[in-house]
Formats: structure tokens, C-alpha cells, sequence
């Protein structure tokens, strides 16, 4: 498949006006220009034709994804079946840490990456990785007991150090920036409060978990695939640095926002009794991540526009640990 290269202010020619409609619909067009904008745009087609050309791809198909990168489904004449990820103008990092990460793990329980280029100075972020098939999330289970041994068996064992520790955003990074963050809100006194509580938790936790590791950092249902193998593997990391216990509570706080209110208790309760079993993790320091878990996730909440102000998931969090 080849795409005609586009420059910004240069006028289209007929078949280049062509491709342009092949490649996107009318809409997936209009949300890209919306999110990302003409440039981003522009940069996404120029590099569809480099590494067609460059890695031998070709049936390229875009996934309707508009989060941070532009995802495509394709085939590799080396690889197979490959997905071509390609990175908007945000979270340069964060491109960056994923990658470092999955070259790492070498494709042991995480997805392969194939080949890359990264240059963040000139606003080039691109991979080319394993795609899964079928690629069912962990999610579609119904079985809470199969989810939780499906996580147990792919974290027991998984983390290792990393080549570089300052190639990473430390755990403790994270939580620094939520304590700043949320100190600067007059608003939000409460969770303030909470999140100073949950920093000195994660010191004492910090001081008797000392080896540092590779954190995938959103270890949960949605970033946990199905292969035609009936195996699952690992997608998605954020790549971070911290203790191991840190990439348990992502996981409980996922399958807290996935049940209904009724059940959560009782429900969060067995899960964290079923990982302590099979993790062989305390549940007390279970309870405590999860609770330094959600306090930073509501400090994240507490950034966007539409935040309404409710920490009962805090507050919950906060009365599990303390059950």
C-alpha cells in the first residue's frame, strides 16, 4: 500500500485527495483533525508511507482510537499480523517508557515490540509491535475467580530490574505530583488531606519493600489480552519504577469501578483475600496499596474540568484498609 506524502500548505493533487479518503472515513478524519489537529495529521499519513515502505507493511487498517496514539491493525512481510502505533503531539515520556519497557521484557508475558523509531525531538514516535489475536480483554471473563487467577499467574514472577532505573518515572514521582497537585486546590482540602495520608503510607511501605522494579503501572483487565493460544499477555505498560506491591491495586480498583455499588465491599473484600493467597502478599499491605491506588487516582480525577467533587471511592478505600 503506498500513501501519497503531504506537506502542510500543499495543494492536493486528485490522487492524492484519493488516498487521503482510502486511508480514513469522512469521521475518523474529522475527530483526528479535532484531537490532534492538521499537523498530527499530516505526520500521520508522511509516516504511513515511510514504514510501509521501510518495514514491509501492508492491508493497513485504523483503529478507532483516538487516546493519545494512532493505532493500526497490518501485516509485516518479516512479522505477521503487526499493529503500527504511531504518537500524537502528548505524552512524548510516556511513548518513550512503554517502549523502553516492552524491550525489556523481551516479549516475557508482555506483548513484542518489533521495531521503533523515537526521536522525540523531531516529533517522531513510532512502533511497530505484536498484534493479538483474539485479543479479548481479561474483562470479558465472567468468572471473577478465572480473573483473578489469570492475573495471579501472569504477576507472580513477572516483574524484573530494570537495565536503567533513570530511563523511568519513579512510583514515588507519581505520588509527589498528586500531593503537589492536589495542594494547590483550595477546593479539595479533604483529598489533600487523603493524599498526604496515602504519601506517608507508601514511605512505610517504600522502607520494608526496598528493591525497586519495573512496574507495568495499569495492570488491570482492559490491558490483560487473550491469544489464540488461550494464553494471556500483558499490553499497555506506563513503565514505571517501584517496589512490585505498587502494580497490584490497579487491578482491585479496575474491578471496583466494573461491580455495583451494593457488592463492592464484600466483592473487594474476597479479592483482596483471593490475592493474598495467591500473590502471597499481606493483606494489610494489599489494602494499604490499594487505598495509596485510589487516593491518587482521585487526585488525577480531580484535574479534569467535569470533576465533581465525590471522594466516597477514597473514602471506601480508606474503610477496606482499615476493616
Amino acid at each position: 500500500m503506498t500513501i501519497i506524502r503531504h506537506t502542510i500548505g500543499k495543494k492536493l493533487t486528485p490522487k492524492i485527495k484519493y488516498q487521503r479518503k482510502k486511508m480514513f472515513t469522512k469521521t475518523q478524519r474529522e475527530t483526528i483533525l479535532k484531537k490532534w489537529g492538521q499537523e498530527v495529521y499530516i505526520r500521520i499519513l508522511n509516516e504511513i508511507e515511510i514504514y510501509t515502505d521501510k518495514w514491509k507493511l501492508s492491508d493497513m487498517h485504523f483503529n478507532d482510537s483516538y487516546s493519545m496514539n494512532a493505532i493500526f491493525f497490518c501485516n509485516s512481510e518479516t512479522y505477521g499480523e503487526c499493529v503500527l502505533k504511531i504518537g500524537s503531539n502528548f505524552q512524548d515520556k510516556e511513548f518513550v517508557w512503554e517502549y523502553n519497557i516492552l524491550r525489556e521484557y523481551k516479549g516475557r508475558r508482555f506483548i513484542k515490540v518489533y521495531e521503533s523509531e523515537i526521536d522525540i525531538s523531531n516529533r517522531k514516535k513510532v512502533m511497530l509491535i505484536e498484534r493479538v489475536n483474539p485479543g479479548t480483554q481479561l474483562e470479558s471473563e465472567k468468572s471473577l475467580d478465572k480473573r483473578l487467577s489469570v492475573f495471579s499467574e501472569l504477576f507472580n514472577g513477572l516483574h524484573i530490574e530494570p537495565e536503567d532505573p533513570l530511563k523511568y518515572k519513579k512510583y514515588i514521582d507519581g505520588v509527589n505530583d498528586c500531593v503537589d497537585m492536589i495542594s494547590k486546590n483550595i477546593d479539595h482540602k479533604e483529598l489533600y488531606s487523603h493524599m498526604l495520608k496515602a504519601k506517608d503510607i507508601f514511605l512505610s511501605l517504600s522502607a520494608a519493600y526496598q528493591k525497586e522494579v519495573l512496574l507495568h503501572g495499569d495492570l488491570q483487565f482492559h490491558n490483560i489480552l487473550l491469544k489464540g493460544n488461550g494464553k494471556y499477555i500483558i499490553s499497555d505498560p506506563q513503565g514505571r519504577i517501584g517496589a512490585y506491591i505498587f502494580d497490584i491495586p490497579r487491578y482491585i480498583l479496575i474491578e471496583y469501578y466494573n461491580m455495583s455499588k451494593d457488592k463492592r465491599f464484600d466483592k473487594i473484600n474476597y479479592i483482596i483475600t483471593y490475592l493474598e493467597k495467591s500473590l502471597n502478599v499481606p493483606g494489610t499491605i494489599i489494602k494499604q496499596c490499594f487505598y495509596i491506588e485510589t487516593t491518587k487516582f482521585e487526585c488525577y480525577l480531580a484535574s479534569l474540568d467535569d470533576y465533581n467533587k465525590d471522594i466516597s471511592t477514597v473514602i471506601f478505600a480508606e474503610t477496606i484498609m482499615k476493616n
